[in-house]
Parts: C-alpha cells; sequence; structure tokens
C-alpha cells in the first residue's frame, strides 16, 4: 500500500503548491504591469525581464518543461535546492514579465525537487525514486490543467510509472489545487475558454470540422517550424546563452509592443477574443493565431521558462474561429474545440495527453469536435521527423 499511500499525499502536495505558486506568479505580474501598457512600457519591461533571464540561464541552462517532465531518467540525488531555485525564480520572471508561455515551468521544477528531496529518504531504489518524482509531476500537472488523466498521461513516459498511481496522484493535485485556491487569489489553475457550440457534430457538419482540424494542425506546425528555426538562428548568431536571449526576446518585444494580445499565456486574451470575434474578422483572427504561434515559439526559443499548452490552446481557438467566419454552416464552438484538439496534438506530439488535458481544461464540453482536432493532429505529427531534445 506504500506506493497508493505517497501517491495521495504527494499528489495533494503538489496541486497545493501549484496553487499558491500560482498566486505568486499573479500577484507579481499584477505589480510589474499595474498602470497603462503603452507600446514603450511594454517593450521596456519584456526587455527587462529578458535582462534576468539571461542572468538566470547560465545557472539553469537545460531547463524547459520538457527536461523537468522527462528528468525522472535522471539520478535523482544529483537534484541541489541551488538549482530548483534558479528554475523557479526562473519560471516566476518568465510569468511576470509577459512570455507568451503558461506557468509549467516553474511549478514543476519545485515540485521536481520536493519530489526529488522526498525520493532520496524513503525511495529503496532508483525505480522507486523516479516514481515518486514522477507522482509530484502528476499531482501539479493534474492540478493545473483541472485534469487528472491528463497529468498521469503527460508524464507517464516510462514503463516502471503504473498509469493508475499517477492518476491517483493526478486526483489527489486536483484535490489539493481547487481545495487551497478556495482560500486564495487566482490560484485555480488553467482554463480554455471556448465558446459555446450551438449545434451537434452530424455527417454534414463532420467534413467542416475535418476543415478546421486541418487548420488548426497547420498552426500547430507554424509553432514547432517557428521554434526550430528561432533556436538554429539563436545558435548560429551566438554561443553564448545570454546573447541568445537577449537577441530572441529583443524580437518578441517589438512584436508585444505592437500587438500586446501577444502577451501572457493566451487565457484571458482567449476569452476576449471569443466575445469579439464578429468584430475583428477572419483576416485578424488568423494574423493574431499566426503572431502568437510564433510569440511562443520565440520565449521557447529564447530561454523563457513555461509551457505551451495554453498558447497553443490560443492559437487553436482562434484559428478555428476565423475559418468559422469563412466556411457557411460551421459552429464557431465546434471549430474552436477542433482547432485546439489538432494545434495541441501537434505541437505536443503526445495525442492522448492533448485530448485528456484539451477535455477537461476546455470550459465548454465539445468532446467529439476535440476528438476529431486531435485525430487529425495525430495523423499529421506522426508523419514529422522525431523531435530533438529540448535544449537552451
Amino acid at each position: 500500500m506504500k506506493p497508493w499511500i505517497v501517491a495521495i499525499w504527494l499528489g495533494f502536495l503538489a496541486g497545493a503548491i501549484t496553487s499558491v505558486v500560482l498566486v505568486v506568479m499573479g500577484q507579481f505580474e499584477d505589480l510589474i504591469w499595474a498602470g497603462d501598457r503603452t507600446w514603450l512600457r511594454i517593450f521596456l519591461t519584456v526587455m527587462a525581464g529578458a535582462v534576468l533571464i539571461a542572468l538566470l540561464r547560465p545557472h539553469a541552462p537545460d531547463a524547459s518543461v520538457e527536461t523537468e517532465i522527462e528528468d525522472e531518467t535522471a539520478d535523482v540525488a544529483r537534484q541541489s535546492l541551488r538549482a530548483a531555485g534558479y528554475f523557479t525564480v526562473l519560471g516566476v520572471v518568465s510569468v511576470a514579465f509577459g512570455a507568451a508561455l503558461g506557468p509549467e515551468g516553474g511549478i514543476l521544477a519545485l515540485i521536481g525537487q520536493l519530489s526529488a528531496y522526498i525520493a532520496r529518504r524513503i525511495g529503496k531504489t532508483a525505480a522507486e525514486e523516479r516514481l515518486i518524482r514522477q507522482m509530484g509531476t502528476a499531482g501539479a500537472l493534474g492540478g493545473l490543467y483541472h485534469s487528472p488523466p491528463g497529468g498521469a498521461s503527460y508524464t507517464d513516459s516510462r514503463p516502471d510509472a503504473p498509469w493508475p498511481l499517477l492518476l491517483i496522484a493526478g486526483l489527489s493535485g486536483f484535490a489539493g489545487l481547487m481545495l487551497t485556491s478556495a482560500l486564495l487569489p487566482k490560484g485555480h489553475g488553467l482554463r480554455i475558454p471556448l465558446p459555446a457550440s450551438q449545434a451537434a457534430v452530424d455527417a454534414q457538419s463532420l467534413t467542416l470540422l475535418l476543415l478546421a482540424a486541418v487548420f488548426g494542425a497547420a498552426l500547430g506546425l507554424v509553432f514547432l517550424g517557428s521554434r526550430s528555426v528561432a533556436t538554429r538562428a539563436l545558435a548560429w548568431l551566438s554561443g553564448d546563452v545570454r546573447v541568445q536571449v537577449l537577441a530572441g526576446s529583443l524580437v518578441f518585444a517589438i512584436l508585444a509592443a505592437i500587438w500586446p494580445i501577444l502577451l501572457f499565456n493566451g487565457q484571458e486574451a482567449l476569452s476576449e477574443v471569443v466575445t469579439g470575434a464578429l468584430v475583428a474578422g477572419p483576416g485578424l483572427l488568423v494574423a493574431i493565431a499566426l503572431l502568437k504561434a510564433i510569440a511562443a515559439a520565440l520565449c521557447l526559443a529564447a530561454g523563457w521558462l513555461g509551457g505551451p499548452v495554453m498558447p497553443i490552446a490560443f492559437v487553436g481557438a482562434t484559428g478555428g474561429l476565423a475559418l468559422a467566419q469563412l466556411v457557411p454552416g460551421l459552429d464557431p464552438g465546434l471549430a474552436a474545440a477542433a482547432g485546439v484538439g489538432a494545434a495541441e496534438t501537434v505541437a505536443l506530439r503526445r495525442p492522448l495527453v492533448a485530448l485528456l488535458v484539451v477535455v477537461f481544461t476546455a470550459t465548454t464540453a465539445a468532446p467529439i469536435a476535440v476528438l476529431i482536432g486531435v485525430a487529425v493532429g495525430w495523423a499529421v505529427s506522426a508523419r514529422l521527423p522525431a523531435a530533438a531534445p529540448a535544449h537552451h
């Protein structure tokens, strides 16, 4: 029974800590961005964050959401409190200064260190230590995404990580986040605000949803391609990670100063897009979706620490809403859901994770549309070359 007990209490603790970190990030964000956001202030604020990132990056050269999740393959004993501190501050600075990324990076860094600390004391074998670390990650992600099965599936990358144990940790993490968020402001996790669908999925609308899914998958490819190009360009520019951070951030700062909607993870901006989609028009919506994909890719390539789930949800949903204005009979809510499912699947390259995260995180239930998007995204991502390890 020991693994089940550890999954319950460690998952709950990870979810509660996730809620607290979200509050801290929100408080810093409100403090930094209070008042009018002129183009000059946006540019200078983003570049101030870039300077901090440049100072922190040499101490955490490989910090990313991917390495934090996959690091259970490493020796848990090598984790240090100092490294976790750098990773956590890097994640908080990234979110607070406006990166077009989600908050996963800093949260997973802190939870990863906590789990490693516990693993060194109660784990008897290397496999047990890896499992304990995975439980902590599953609890954090299960709470953050409001998706216990999504958190479990995101973490389950090795055969020695039983999915039922990770699901228990994810459920406990969700409970810990919800209980803690009832006591704290802005600690409620991430949500994908989609418009309510006004139509059912039938044979006639299936073809139209396939179009939305294909467009969402194409936007996911824009994100992957932009990240690859930006990473190679910054590496060609300089071997100094600090120069890479400043150069990539300069481009992002210029884009954000011109289009402030590119700032932050996209959750609040997507709510604005949903309510104002008809006013914006399809051309502007497509442009915003493309720019957001590029902005998220730039932030990751430049070394800002965060996750792509929420910004890619913004990209896929905005693309779906644009297509709904161009294609008669295509329901905006279903198109947005299909676009999100496809874009997330291509960007994450893990269809089950994309399905479980989007279905549970979306504010409007449209599981069939999401499933269609995931299926199309899976077909596209299966033809892509193997992903290279994420380094900065």
